[in-house]
């Protein structure tokens, strides 16, 4: 069995379950590898300026007490000061 970081059950901060089970390692990365958080249209409970998919995960998220990271978006759109690398694929020659 194949497991990154510690396995821990804890008390849940969040709707949902009294108590949930994290990944350590995954839980202090969520917001660094979560496409969202660098994203201009992430602005979440605000429908007319919010991406509709990033809310129905964050509603889904707030109910349920199950987070998740978002690591490939095609309509994603950097805020101001976030570095993309343009790594598109070419075609052979």
């Amino acid at each position: 069995m194949f497991h990154v970081g510690k396995i821990v059950k804890n008390k849940n901060r969040y709707p949902g379950p009294p108590n949930m089970v994290s990944n350590t390692i995954g839980e202090g990365l969520r917001r660094h590898i979560n496409l969202c958080f660098s994203c201009v249209h992430f602005n979440p409970d605000t429908p007319e300026s919010h991406c509709q998919l990033a809310q129905h995960l964050h509603e889904f998220s707030k109910a349920n007490g199950v987070f998740f990271p978002v690591v490939r978006c095609g309509t994603m759109e950097p805020k101001s000061g976030v570095e993309v690398t343009d790594n598109t694929c070419r075609t052979q020659e």
